[in-house]
């Protein structure tokens, strides 16, 4: 007998669904324990400061070189944008790390 009103049949809704509640509990069982877990390590003490350090340096760094009309902090041109960036981006990427 088909059913009324374009309702579908409850075994043809979910195929896969298991009927018995121990054969789901075993499944749920089964998935949570392959999953992986983040390590509960902690942040070395260093790494919080060491970034902040690294990101008021480079900032200083850069300050130094607009402020001084491209004369300091070193005769290296227009390089001292990439040294002072690439400082602020050391500093940045030790932040991803920190939990």
């Amino acid at each position: 007998m088909k059913p009324a009103g374009g309702e579908v049949a409850e075994k043809a809704k979910d195929s896969t669904r298991s009927t018995s509640v121990k054969k789901a509990a075993a499944a749920e069982s089964s998935r949570s324990t392959r999953r992986r877990v983040a390590a509960t390590t902690q942040n070395p003490a260093w790494l919080a400061p060491t970034a902040v350090v690294l990101l008021i340096v480079g900032l200083a760094y850069l300050v130094t070189y607009y402020i001084s009309a491209g004369q300091l902090p070193l005769p290296i041109g227009d390089w001292n944008l990439a040294a002072g960036f690439g400082v602020l981006m050391v500093g940045g990427g030790m932040l991803m790390f920190w939990k």
